[in-house]
């Protein structure tokens, strides 16, 4: 089979989510979206078998709901010379143009003023990054996780959030977040609705906050 054969897998639905994990609800005063890895070394790993356009559609759209209900963003970046999304091949190397770029987020999801980028050692965004501090500082307790890829950087993520104590949301219905494969998708989504983290769709998300804003906004 050719690469040009080869297609995205197609988006799960919200019936082919799993049941489980902690029942909770967004609190726009106490939550931050994380968007992990969207830099285009790191997506181009993902395009032939991941629906990557319709990731940063919605992504982009979770970004603009968070600003709007007041939410802090934060990107996370790749190291220089860390592996891509799925664990094949190597990162920039050090000294190349590859290096300089290896930290820009994609156009479409370019973070604006008052953002927050970070630079992650490791899969988790927690690892050698200020993410645990800027979140005390910040008053916030919950991390809704999106991103690449489901079964490292996002699953790992919302694991290392739960065990500092807090509530863990990924966005879970490969609207916000990808994997290399459907099985390697399924498999994270599973896990983290099993143990850590509450498994939300895209819309339910954006409803929460607009409902939650529009509860505080004074009539």
């Amino acid at each position: 089979m050719t690469s040009s054969s080869v297609l995205p897998y197609p988006m799960p639905d919200a019936a082919s989510l799993p049941d489980g994990g902690p029942s909770r609800s967004i609190d726009p005063s106490r939550a931050a979206l994380v968007v992990q890895h969207m830099q285009e070394h790191v997506l181009r790993a993902l395009r032939e078998t991941a629906p990557v356009a319709q990731l940063l559609d919605n992504i982009g759209r979770l970004t603009e709901s968070a600003r709007c209900s007041g939410v802090p963003v934060f990107h996370v970046t790749r190291t220089p010379g860390a592996r891509p999304a799925g664990g094949e091949g190597p990162g920039p190397a050090r000294g190349t143009p590859a290096e300089a770029d290896a930290h820009a987020v994609v156009d479409v999801l370019r973070p604006e003023a008052g953002d927050t980028v970070l630079t992650a050692k490791r899969y988790s965004a927690f690892a050698g990054t200020r993410l645990r501090s800027r979140l005390k500082e910040l008053g916030r307790d919950q991390v809704l996780v999106v991103g690449a890829a489901a079964h490292t950087d996002v699953m790992l993520t919302a694991a290392d959030a739960w065990m500092q104590d807090l509530e863990a949301f990924v966005v879970a219905d490969a609207d916000a977040v990808v994997d290399r494969t459907a099985d390697d998708h399924t498999m994270a989504v599973r896990w983290l609705a099993a143990t850590c983290a509450t498994v939300i769709l895209t819309e339910s998300v954006r409803a929460e906050l607009r409902g939650r804003t529009a509860d505080t906004v004074p009539a």
